[in-house]
């Protein structure tokens, strides 16, 4: 089946997930032909720098179609996916323009309530289309290998028909390594970074106001830029073996990229890391030839912590213990069987650990984590962004036709 046809079908389905179904057989071929010009179009992604491979491009390809056709908005009993609310954004165009002929008049009650549905359900699909891309960009981003930015804009348009299409640049920036002397020893760190949707700066190096430090720094910068040795990254990867790679990366992408506060405990600064939202530990950071350093990672239940400090002074258990017991390990905590040991769960809850043991019911996989921290994702993205420029779109404005010869359009 051609282009057409696949989006009648899908338009449909689309539309009974909405529960509007009655009268669409007898929708006019002009009526669907003019929702099919308002159809949104989602390129191929390029590489916008030369750090880009073509196996990269790939991944982002097939992962950014995966996402689109998902269903992962839920609105009551409505489940929709990015591409299912673009569909009824046509829908939703052509019924507004037919409504216009009919009234006579574009400022009639029951034109403006339908412009305005379009144009809401045009803003939902573009922040969850930008939401698919983020989520890739913060999985994927590590700061041993490499970064990745994107920068998501209208495609090039064409005469003719009416066409709103987007494409993806996607950017890479590969690690930046420097060696910090520790203890008269040389190691590796990383400087950390975060994604942000922009041409002008696809990622941002992070940085921490030395208002945050206090006494631990003395020198007359303003801000320090943020590092994470090698160690760190080790042992985030041996404490929370229950998350992959990718899960790891953006747990570091959640606990980071707005740092507000800071613990001062025992001579160093402490960063409290949490995972839905439940506190498992600290990255240790502490200040060193102008750069905050993030030094280790600290499991919750640590000697070094303030909550394993209580912990071993309930228990006795010192380090050995805490790593014979794998009690600094995520993965003891989600099987711990509260029946089974009652006494040994009183004595985490009296250490402070009880947040704890709401992570037995978690799944702990990359999605499970982005869906739970949706709005913070959508949040960021708003949050100071030049990319909603688009949301003021007058769409009539930009239709043209697109040579579906030359074209990369990737979901038809």
């Amino acid at each position: 089946m051609g282009a057409y046809k696949h989006f009648l079908i899908d338009m449909y389905d689309a539309l009974i997930q909405m529960h509007i179904t009655s009268g669409f057989s007898e929708l006019s071929n002009e009526f669907k032909r003019r929702a099919f010009d308002y159809k949104i179009g989602i390129w191929n992604p390029t590489a916008g720098n030369e750090s880009i491979t073509p196996m990269e491009l790939k991944i982002f390809a097939e992962r950014a179609k995966r996402d689109y056709r998902e269903r992962t908005f839920q609105e009551d009993d409505i489940y929709l996916s990015t591409h299912q609310m673009q569909l009824i954004f046509a829908f939703l165009s052509a019924r507004t323009i037919e409504l216009e002929k009919e009234k006579g008049d574009k400022n009639h009650p029951k034109v403006i309530e339908f412009d305005e549905a379009k144009n809401v359900f045009l803003k939902a699909f573009y922040v969850r289309f930008v939401l698919g891309y983020f989520k890739m960009l913060t999985r994927l981003s590590n700061p041993a290998q490499k970064y990745y930015g994107a920068y998501i804009r209208p495609a090039p348009f064409y005469k003719g028909r009416p066409k709103l299409e987007f494409i993806c640049d996607i950017f890479g920036f590969q690690a930046q390594k420097c060696m910090v002397s520790i203890n008269g020893c040389k190691r590796p760190a990383f400087q950390m970074a975060k994604p942000l949707e922009s041409a002008v700066t696809p990622i941002v190096w992070l940085s921490v106001d030395v208002s945050l430090l206090g006494k631990f720094y003395k020198g007359s910068k303003k801000a320090l830029d943020v590092f994470i040795q090698s160690h760190a990254l080790t042992r985030l990867k041996e404490r929370l073996d229950l998350l992959d790679q990718e899960a790891i990366n953006y747990a570091l992408w959640e606990n980071t990229h707005t740092i507000s506060q800071f613990v001062s405990y025992h001579g160093y600064l402490l960063l409290p890391f949490k995972v839905f939202d439940v506190k498992i530990g600290y990255l240790v950071a502490n200040v060193t030839a102008d750069k905050l350093l993030f030094r280790t990672f600290l499991f919750i239940t640590h000697s070094s912590s303030p909550e394993g400090v209580r912990l071993r002074n309930l228990t006795g258990l010192g380090k050995e213990d805490i790593t014979y017991w794998k009690i600094d390990r995520l993965s003891t905590f989600v099987k711990l069987k509260e029946e089974k040991y009652p006494g040994l769960i009183e004595l985490f809850c009296k250490a402070g650990l009880e947040m704890l043991m709401e992570l037995k019911n978690k799944e702990f996989t990359i999605d499970s984590m982005q869906t739970a921290n949706l709005d913070g994702l959508a949040e960021y993205i708003n949050r100071g962004k030049n990319e909603f420029k688009l949301m003021n779109l007058d769409l009539d404005t930009m239709v043209s036709e697109v040579d579906l010869e030359t074209s990369l359009i990737l979901y038809d």
